[in-house]
């Protein structure tokens, strides 16, 4: 996955209303984002991909290594690219790192709409998000 020359080119420019409305449509991006704003410094993929899943679920993901796997896998091929392309991430493939990009903070006013309906209070067992750091 290449993403560095479409980051550049998407890093300078606003994202459209219809934009941020598509990235935020899929549960699963707002839950990366919402993991993203708990972390100061690049998180692996992996462990994203544990703090969606028990987001998910609600409980550990270690109890769903399956659907762990196939969220991992949606993140890595559809999810992530998108939120890349947009620059709301940056993805280093050799590492398998995600931190936030230039553009996350363009997203903060609908993600408070959503955090609520996100994460009922069953929905527990990680830090509660600070959407604050996504500016």
């Amino acid at each position: 996955m290449t993403v560095r020359n479409q980051q550049e080119q998407t890093e300078s420019e606003p994202l459209s209303v219809d934009k941020r409305l598509s990235l935020l449509s899929s549960r699963l991006r707002r839950y990366l984002l919402y993991t993203l704003s708990t972390y100061s410094t690049p998180v692996p993929l992996p462990e994203i991909a544990d703090a969606v899943t028990t987001l998910e679920h609600g409980t550990p993901a270690e109890e769903y290594p399956d659907e762990r796997l196939a969220i991992y896998t949606s993140l890595y091929h559809n999810h992530l690219p998108q939120l890349a392309d947009a620059g709301v991430v940056r993805y280093e493939q050799s590492d398998d790192s995600v931190e936030l990009g230039p553009n996350a903070g363009e997203l903060v006013p609908l993600l408070e709409l959503t955090i609520t309906h996100d994460r009922p209070a069953e929905n527990g067992g990680l830090r509660e998000p600070d959407l604050e750091s996504l500016s």
